[in-house]
């Protein structure tokens, strides 16, 4: 393949896109972060406030779903003429559903407590560790040092002075 015909096919691969998504984005300055990031963003005191109340409310949730539920069966009996009798259950199926959200909303709601709580209290941000700077020399192999130099054995900066001289 020649040249040319390489760089079309290499052109005609990638994908069509605006041209200022292929330009270098320009570095955003040290002081100003993005919209909700940061440190403080998730150590909010105040979410365990809304834990307890979540808590609070998913209680009687539940405190009321086992009345209702109870209500919501009940048994009619029924004389005949020749004297037996006929016993049967009548299900309330409006009060059952009611009593099945009321459990589902008391799960969900103890979910989210434990969200809150996890939020208010587990991250309570530490300071970014700051990384060193690269070497610039570390990655690039001299081929002027010996094989068993190149594993960073020599002390201090004095192998690099001597390699700059050479």
């Amino acid at each position: 393949m020649t040249e040319s015909a390489d760089r079309t096919a290499t052109d005609s691969a990638a994908p069509a896109g605006p041209a200022a998504s292929a330009a270098p984005r320009a570095p955003r300055p040290r002081g100003r972060r993005r919209a909700g990031a940061g440190r403080g963003r998730l150590h909010q005191p105040w979410r365990i406030v809304v834990a307890v109340v979540e808590l609070v409310v998913a209680a009687v949730a539940v405190w009321g779903a086992f009345p209702l539920w109870g209500s919501a069966i009940r048994e009619v009996t029924v004389r005949l003429d020749d004297g037996s009798a006929l016993t049967s259950r009548v299900y309330e199926g409006d009060r059952i559903a009611l009593a099945v959200a009321l459990g589902a909303l008391a799960a969900v709601l103890v979910i989210d407590a434990v969200r809150q709580v996890m939020l208010g209290v587990a991250a309570k941000g530490k300071k970014p560790k700051k990384r060193k700077q690269p070497d610039p020399d570390a990655d690039v192999p001299d081929p002027d040092r010996p094989e068993g130099d190149r594993d960073g054995a020599e002390s201090g900066g004095a192998g690099r002075a001597a390699r700059a001289r050479d």
